[in-house]
């Protein structure tokens, strides 16, 4: 867990990062699914297509019709899609657009803390000790996506974030005396201050806000009324606080079961997994209460400017949900992430034609 650039003098600031991701659904048919993420950090968002009708009334290779002719698809895509029909599946609208409400906390590991004073040479240090950090994100995004071919859907999504983070610190003074030069007052000796056995504690409160633009593909297949699906989607978001633009990579294998509901539509419960791997260096400054530490140079406030990197501190966590397709053309979903450091929900609206 670390920082990296940090220059002790008097004054403050602040700042940190991240955030997004979602899904989609199908029938006793070909299963068809969508998702996405955010930010830092996704991030990081998705929906699902309308279902397709079953092969309840059809053998496999007996084509799709509609009063007794065979259907000819005359939509641009997806490609093969009229193999598909051939087969006896219908297939979901091609193109959809989703609103996404994606909220998200996690602890993260920090490491790689360097440190000048000032302004003289960049030095790695060691000696801060951080407790648990975590942060929490808040993000709305936007989505197209479109059916590429009848097992792969892609899209787009862009949106933005806000949230905050606490990062715990904890510097013993003769650590810190030592790297100002100034060990020798700590020398372990009887006279030794009582001040070099103190530990000084202190809460970064970064808080942040920015955009995010995610693609991504959704891998879906199945049969009867079973489906899988491989969400798999790269974001990139600019945080306020953050000079260099932040990556998230955002995997999600799920597996789920689909009920007619006759005149009321298809419901989808799915459950799976997600993996997320975002990386970032933050920036901000924190406080230390340096009073009663007598000696020159120190006040009783001492402020360190920082620049750490963050990382989640569990790339898994599990995932349950559900898309209830109301239509053909409209769709809403939920999901819930939670085991290990982080914990996520997601909710959408998602419209197809």
């Amino acid at each position: 867990m670390k920082l990296s650039a940090a220059t002790i003098r008097r004054k403050r600031t602040n700042t940190c990062q991240q955030g997004r991701r979602h899904l989609a659904n199908k029938r006793k048919k070909i299963p068809i699914l969508l998702f996405s993420l955010i930010p830092l950090v996704t991030f990081a968002q998705d929906s699902p297509p309308p279902g397709v009708s079953s092969l309840k009334d059809r053998q496999l290779g007996e084509p799709h019709q509609e009063q007794g002719e065979r259907i000819i698809y005359d939509r641009a895509l997806p490609f093969l899609a009229q193999e598909v029909l051939d087969l006896g599946f219908e297939l979901p609208n091609p193109y959809g657009f989703q609103v996404i409400g994606y909220w998200q906390e996690q602890d993260l590991i920090l490491d790689n803390l360097f440190m000048s004073v000032n302004d003289g040479p960049v030095e790695e240090i060691d000696f801060v000790d951080f407790g648990t950090p975590n942060v929490e994100n808040i993000t709305l995004q936007a989505k197209l996506d479109a059916w590429l071919f009848p097992f792969m859907n892609i899209y787009a999504t862009v949106g933005a974030f806000d949230g905050d983070g606490v990062i715990p610190l904890g510097i013993e003074v003769r650590d810190l005396l030592g790297y100002l030069g100034l060990g020798g007052v700590c020398n372990g000796g009887i006279l030794e201050p009582e001040f070099c056995s103190r530990v000084l504690t202190a809460e970064a409160l970064p808080e942040y806000s920015g955009e995010n633009f995610t693609i991504g593909t959704n891998l879906a297949m199945g049969w009867g009324d079973w489906f899988v699906t491989l969400p798999i989607s790269y974001a990139w978001s600019d945080v306020d606080i953050i000079r260099d633009t932040v990556t998230a990579t955002n995997i999600s294998p799920r597996i789920g079961f689909l009920w007619d509901l006759q005149d009321r539509g298809t419901l989808a419960l799915y459950a799976g997994g997600t993996w997320l791997k975002a990386d970032v260096d933050i920036a901000g400054t924190v406080a230390f209460d340096t009073s009663g530490i007598d000696l020159p140079g120190m006040g009783d406030e001492t402020v360190i400017d920082y620049v750490i990197r963050q990382k989640n501190k569990d790339r898994w966590n599990y995932l349950l949900g559900f898309n209830w397709e109301a239509s053909k053309a409209w769709s809403i979903q939920a999901e819930a992430g939670f085991v290990g450091s982080r914990s996520n929900f997601i909710g959408s609206l998602n419209y197809r034609w």
